[in-house]
């Protein structure tokens, strides 16, 4: 594959990052060996081509779900046969009802009823993900519109019919929010730039499924200030900084957001907030520092929610971005990648953050100043290369149908630069309040 070598001025650069972006004292992970001085850096060329193939098999995996009984945890010498003959068993599907597949469901160790099925807010969550990511990318065509169309109708009739996306207080384990909050992210962006121009009913049905979005949101938010889907217990950065974005795009479109919501969601993420700008899993930063070995894929989520509604600065930004691309930082992240289990020492990572944290690391690095970002850009599809996928996609769990969810994810952080800015929050005025 034909690339460019990195200068040697940004390989050094981000050496150094790796100690440099960790106010804490840890030892390093047994295989955070600097590869990045023998990396090379995709061309915008062969970045461009990867997103084209990416969409491609984006298109390929759109599927009818059909509930599948959960996995569960196998011997190791057993989870590379489950894998290739699950791959097997959804080409199978998928091929069957080519042209006819509604959605792109997220997959992960969490299951549902008395049949184990994927719960609504993972089916939701993911098929808008990944309508983002088809929807974003150059060459919009027919084929990737009627595909994406599908999903939009698939997620209004399951946000209208399924009871475990309808409005619900969080009082346990309860992934609703995820699928409201992407759904709602989606439908504003692609609403605002015109993909249900020319169809009066579908835009009539999003319409009305955004302040519903928005309202069911606000009934699950924990009363600490912010959202969790692992329970009610308090917030969780991950899940509390998308909501935000997704409500301030919701603020910046026009849409009524309450801004108490939003400052109490605030206030929970700040708490979180460690002296190194790392960030707590849940709840409050304790008395001990947060390694960024185990929050450099929350901690540029965090942040740039914060940036974005007044209560952060670029220096700040930069600190979790640079946290999430130092060598040492990213190898405790990569030693997760692809694995079963959840959250395992030392660092107490787990593997399904993996491509969030570069989406959102991508996205926060395009707030700051623009000669910063080049560095930062390239250092991103450095990254990136290193654990694309013969098939042309990215896969962060041990589920092969999860490969979606992840490509996306990575087609989204490619795309960063050219992508529109997050809206900043923007409260109403006092008077319209008042009205």
């Amino acid at each position: 594959m034909q690339s460019v070598k990195p200068h040697l001025w940004m390989s050094l650069a981000w050496v150094a990052l790796a100690s440099a972006a960790n106010a804490v004292a840890v030892t390093p992970v047994a295989s955070a060996a600097p590869a990045v001085l023998a990396d090379d850096a995709p061309s915008q060329a062969l970045v461009d081509a990867a997103v084209q193939k990416a969409c491609a098999l984006l298109l390929s995996n759109q599927e009818l779900y059909v509930p599948d009984p959960p996995v569960g945890v196998l011997p190791d010498d057993e989870l590379t046969g489950w894998q290739a003959k699950e791959g097997g068993r959804l080409a199978g599907l998928r091929s069957a009802s080519a042209g006819e597949g509604r959605e792109w469901p997220y997959e992960g160790v969490y299951r549902v009823g008395p049949d184990g099925r994927i719960p609504p807010g993972y089916r939701v969550g993911g098929t808008a993900i990944v309508c983002e990511a088809l929807f974003a990318a150059p060459g919009f065509d027919d084929a990737r519109r009627q595909a994406v169309l599908r999903g939009v109708v698939f997620m209004l009739d399951m946000i209208a019919d399924d009871p475990g996306l309808a409005a619900r207080a969080q009082t346990a384990y309860d992934v609703r929010g995820w699928g409201q909050a992407y759904a709602l992210s989606f439908f504003v962006r692609a609403g605002g730039q015109g993909l249900f121009a020319g169809d009066e009913q579908l835009a009539t049905r999003v319409g009305e499924a955004i302040p519903e979005l928005i309202g069911r949101l606000a009934a699950g938010q924990l009363k600490g200030g912010g959202w969790n889907y692992a329970g009610r217990s308090s917030s969780s950065p991950f899940m509390t900084g998308a909501t935000l974005l997704a409500l301030f795009s919701a603020r910046a479109a026009g849409h009524d957001v309450d801004a108490g919501m939003v400052a109490r969601a605030l206030d929970a993420l700040e708490a979180g907030r460690g002296a190194s700008s790392a960030y707590a899993y849940s709840g409050s930063s304790g008395k001990r520092p947060e390694p960024m070995q185990g929050a450099a894929a929350r901690s540029a989520m965090a942040e740039l929610a914060l940036f974005l509604g007044g209560r952060s600065d670029a220096e700040r930004l930069a600190a979790t971005v640079d946290g999430f691309l130092a060598e040492q930082n990213w190898q405790a992240l990569l030693q997760r990648k692809s694995q079963q289990g959840t959250h395992k020492p030392p660092f107490g990572v787990a593997p399904y953050y993996f491509f969030f944290g570069h989406t959102y690391a991508a996205v926060a690095a395009e707030h700051l100043p623009e000669p910063s970002r080049a560095a930062r850009r390239e250092r991103m599809r450095v990254l990136l290369w290193r654990t694309l996928e013969q098939r042309g996609g990215w896969n962060d769990r041990v589920f092969p149908r999860t490969e979606s969810y992840s490509t996306a994810m990575a087609v989204l952080a490619l795309l960063a630069p050219r992508l529109p800015p997050q809206p900043r929050w923007q409260a109403a005025e006092p008077e319209a309040e008042a009205k």
